[in-house]
């Protein structure tokens, strides 16, 4: 068994100096230090591991105090001499700040849930720090230096986070209104349900709105700057899709060549972006899917060892959201012009039975998305049967959604190129060539038919029922492009 920590109750002592002390693994609660005159003070003192319940801070003094892995909850800072404290692996729930002193304050690996910054005049150096549910109004964080963070169904109002140094911030889901943001920093910053159409740039000391006519001519100078992470997030912001698989595969060939600290940073940046964008639903399917045979294709040898093990474990975050079917409705539309290919491997040798249960399958997914019958049997492998057909993007997309709980369990799901062994298949008197599978899947998307006006119409989601023949036959459907 773990031992459970032990704490300490605070107690008042009638001592108007706390300093120095060790108040680690302490116990504040129900304490109001507003009506204490004059204000304790906690220079210097230890809180490591101590939890604050229904505390109301007011013009104490915490300068270089130590806060780590310490838990605050229903607490509030009214003018409260932060200064120069270290506050690392906190947790912050419905706390309050108000008009608080802070000097070169160093926050780290901290959460803050449900709070509210008011009047705020930030001076910190801040990093991997979440924000969730949190207000901010009228906050300024002139001169400070903050570095991934991440926002969470928050709303900002008012507040200059332009004149500071600010790398790689995350917006989810957020309200930002009257926010000024710097034109430094501002294609380093990923969003996700954030209108950024009212945001204020700095850019070359005017305020300038956030659209693409604003920041042509400064995307532009990113590249020979070798910026590449933050050329493409800004392609990807204004939803210039097209040149993003060639731009992702030309940086990692350009990065290759140089130094490996600065080519550590990028890369981590540019996979670290690909993977949020993909885990929300951001992307089309043709261009992840074009994006994700770009990370296949590069030979991730030519990395020290090291790398390799950083940057192939960021790829298999990737694979492994897309494997889990992390994706929604409007990403499985976006393949009505796609041809994906669904083998179904099958424990009988009766070719027949399994021709029929895997057809049948597929007939009720045409029916449940509203889709006229719309594929082809392109191969068949006997034995245990191994049944390959063409199916349109959306059907196939839509198939481990639709089949309850058991699609987590015989499914195989990639979006790498197959390598199916189709030499010598006929498909409607056209030869499928091996050698040249993209043209191979022009023509499959003719003979479908999988134009854009093949998306879904009036489509019944509801999950399909899988029969007990169909469970005990089909072990395993593989689905890949």
């Amino acid at each position: 068994m773990g031992n459970i920590i032990k704490f300490n109750r605070f107690t008042d002592n009638g001592s108007l100096s706390r300093e120095k002390e060790n108040l680690s693994y302490t116990l504040f609660e129900k304490l109001d230090f507003i009506n204490v005159l004059p204000k304790i003070s906690f220079f210097r003192s230890d809180f490591r591991g101590s939890r604050f319940i229904n505390v109301t801070f007011h013009k104490n003094n915490f300068d270089r105090a130590d806060f780590i892995s310490a838990i605050f909850e229903n607490c509030s800072f009214n003018e409260v001499d932060i200064a120069a404290c270290e506050i690392k692996n906190c947790y912050f729930n419905n706390c309050n700040f108000t008009l608080n002193n802070y000097a070169n304050t160093s926050i780290q690996e901290c959460t803050f849930e449900n709070c509210t910054f008011e009047n705020e005049q930030f001076l910190v150096h801040m990093k991997n720090c979440v924000f969730i549910n949190c207000t901010m109004k009228n906050c300024n964080f002139d001169r400070s230096s903050t570095e991934k963070m991440e926002f969470t169904e928050c709303e900002i109002f008012n507040t200059n986070l332009a004149t500071m140094h600010a790398e790689n911030h995350r917006f989810k889901s957020c309200v930002l209104e009257d926010v000024s943001l710097g034109k430094n920093f501002i294609f380093g910053y990923l969003f996700y349900k954030t209108d950024t159409s009212r945001l204020d740039v700095l850019y070359r000391g005017n305020t300038v709105k956030m659209n693409v006519d604003n920041f042509s001519e400064y995307i532009i100078e990113l590249l020979p700057q070798q910026r590449f992470f933050e050329f493409i997030n800004a392609n990807i912001l204004f939803r210039n899709f097209k040149e993003v698989p060639d731009q992702i595969s030309n940086a990692l060939n350009e990065l290759s060549k140089i130094n490996n600290t600065t080519r550590k940073l990028e890369i981590t940046n540019l996979l670290d972006m690909f993977s949020f964008y993909v885990f929300n639903n951001q992307l089309p399917y043709k261009l992840v899917s074009n994006v994700l045979n770009v990370l296949d294709d590069f030979n991730w040898a030519v990395f020290p060892f090291e790398e390799q093990l950083v940057y192939m474990s960021m790829h298999k975050k990737i694979e492994m959201i897309m494997n889990n079917f992390h994706y929604d409705n409007s990403f499985i539309e976006s393949a009505a012009g796609e041809t994906l290919f669904v083998t179904f491997r099958c424990k009988t040798d009766d070719y027949q039975e399994a021709l029929k249960i895997t057809s049948d399958l597929l007939d009720e997914l045409h029916i449940k998305l509203g889709l006229e019958k719309n594929y082809k049997l392109i191969q068949s492998e006997k034995g245990s049967w191994i049944l390959t057909f063409a199916v349109v993007g959306t059907v196939a997309l839509m198939m481990p959604k639709m089949l309850n709980d058991y699609s987590k369990t015989f499914f195989d799901f990639s979006l790498k190129r197959k390598k199916l062994k189709i030499l010598g298949v006929l498909l409607d008197n056209i030869r499928i060539d091996p050698e040249n599978i993209p043209k191979s899947l022009e023509q499959f998307n003719l003979i479908l038919d999988t134009s854009e006006k093949s998306g879904l119409t009036n489509p019944t989601f509801d999950n399909i029922i899988v029969t007990e023949a169909f469970k005990e036959i089909v072990n395993q459907i593989d689905i890949g492009a």
